[in-house]
């Protein structure tokens, strides 16, 4: 991939600032752009997600901050139901991830144990949310199946499907 590939991919991101009173403050590279980030319509939308992954990401994290809206570049979310469910995977991601490093500190085997149950448990709810985002894109599939059965006198009909396993 040349330098022109990696301009033309490039998507501006938000900045993240806190001022010295610790309020946090969004500064917008495009607003326009970023309702196509997002796959969204309104302001209100875009500020609702952008605090609310902030604030999945916890106090004093501002080196996270981009995170959640470079997952929107990366998994282009069509409205707003993706982009939720988008905003929720990468908290859930950042969770597991500081499991995971707690895991190693644990002090102690129960402790560590009950570490493990919550990791346990997230990765079945992110394993969920990738279901749910894979579920929600998919086309509905139909079936239209048109069959014509004849059955003469004293012949016999199965109708369904049928399926038979080998043996011998």
């Amino acid at each position: 991939m040349t330098a022109r590939d990696i301009e033309k991919k490039a998507v501006s991101l938000p900045a993240f600032e806190k001022n010295a009173e610790g309020a946090l403050s969004v500064n917008l590279p495009c607003e326009k752009g970023m309702f196509a980030l997002y796959g969204i319509e309104t302001p209100e939308a875009l500020e609702g997600l952008l605090h609310s992954g902030v604030n999945a990401l916890g106090e004093g994290k501002p080196e996270r901050y981009a995170f959640i809206p470079s997952l929107m570049a990366e998994l282009k979310p069509r409205d707003v139901a993706e982009a939720m469910l988008i905003t929720q995977m990468g908290a859930t991601h950042l969770v597991l991830a500081d499991l995971s490093r707690r895991i190693w500190s644990a002090g102690n085997a129960q402790m560590r144990e009950a570490l493990e149950r919550s990791m346990t448990r997230l990765s079945r709810t992110y394993m969920s949310q990738m279901e749910a985002l894979k579920k929600y894109r998919a086309k509905a599939q139909q079936i239209v199946r048109v069959e014509r059965v004849t059955v003469e006198n004293g012949g016999r009909a199965i109708v369904g499907a049928v399926s038979a396993k080998g043996e011998g």
